[in-house]
């Protein structure tokens, strides 16, 4: 039994998911409105200071290598990959994640070549294997940030609890990333070590807020943004501050559990079919080999496809329901 037919519908669905699921992605990432916002409003507050200047000098080594470092960093697109490692807390380089991106590449690209694979199947396994470790570190990033959000409530009781006791705004920091846990702490106390060792409370809370992509942190720089600029009880706003933030994730969770019937459908539904043909071949193999061997097989083949991907995106933007 001939297999590859299967083995390409597979890939096609996989390869497909996979760029949809990037494309959402960037698109969410970058075309928040309320985050754009947000990130105006800092800059504002912040004076904005040319980032050309500073956060160029503030990048880590994109590689060991001091040429290849000084290469790599004349590309900007690869700033999105550094900070992309940085909030999901790897120990990698870029050099080290484009230099896998590019040997798996190659290796599913020679593999497909010898195993005779048709041009479809050697082109999307090599883009699959190659922004592997991209959604990798997407899917790291990701699970970084929930917990972070989810701890940062807590993270705010301490910190204004902290300043009620006496503590300055720097020393509250420095408790929250000693006795917080894991990593919301890493990241406060590191935000404690810059304003230590000579930053600002402003320059510090700033990259906080870019280290963390959170809407619940960036609303945290603004509140401590503003404090600074027009005084006030630090330590009340910290703690009201806090308690908006669990009432914004309990409706988070409220509304997920109204949207899990949908999310559940939508999987099904995109897996009803692949289910179905794995089944008929095993029952009864020669059933679906209309779809290869007729001239007309392949446009249907390509219009289910193209309907799937369409179901797909619909059903995700109506279960995705942003709070």
């Amino acid at each position: 039994m001939d297999y590859l037919p299967y083995l390409i519908l597979v890939l096609a669905f996989l390869g497909l998911f996979g760029l949809i699921e990037s494309l959402i992605m960037l698109w969410s990432g970058r075309g928040r409105s309320e985050a754009k916002r947000l990130k105006q409003r800092l800059q504002i507050i912040s004076g904005e200071i040319p980032e050309g200047a500073t956060q160029r000098l503030k990048r880590g080594a994109y590689s060991a290598n001091a040429a290849l470092d000084r290469f790599l960093k004349q590309f900007q697109q690869l700033d999105a990959l550094d900070t992309l490692l940085r909030q999901a807390n790897q120990p990698y380089s870029v050099a080290q994640v484009l230099a896998t991106m590019l040997g798996l590449g190659v290796v599913f690209l020679f593999s497909t070549l010898v195993a005779g694979s048709g041009v479809l199947t050697v082109l999307l396994a090599t883009f699959i294997a190659g922004m592997a470790p991209l959604m990798i570190l997407r899917m790291l990033r990701r699970s970084r940030m929930n917990q972070i959000e989810i701890q940062l409530p807590d993270a705010l009781d301490l910190l204004g609890q902290s300043m009620r006791a006496g503590h300055a705004f720097s020393s509250a920091l420095r408790t929250v990333g000693v006795e917080g846990p894991e990593p919301i702490a890493s990241e406060f106390r590191m935000t404690s070590d810059e304003i230590s060792f000579g930053s600002s409370v402003r320059e510090g809370i700033l990259n906080l807020a870019n280290r963390v992509d959170s809407m619940d942190m960036r609303y945290f720089a603004l509140a401590v943004l503003i404090q600074s600029e027009t005084g006030g009880n630090l330590s009340n706003l910290m703690l009201d501050l806090a308690k908006l933030i669990r009432e914004r994730l309990k409706l988070r969770r409220t509304v997920k559990v109204l949207a899990a019937e949908g999310r559940l459908s939508g999987w099904i539904l995109g897996l009803l079919p692949f289910g179905f043909a794995g089944l008929m071949s095993i029952m009864n193999p020669g059933y679906l080999s209309f779809f290869w061997t007729d001239p007309g097989g392949w446009p249907i083949v390509k219009l289910m496809a193209v309907l799937l991907v369409i179901g797909v995106i619909w059903i995700r933007s109506i279960t995705n329901i942003r709070v």
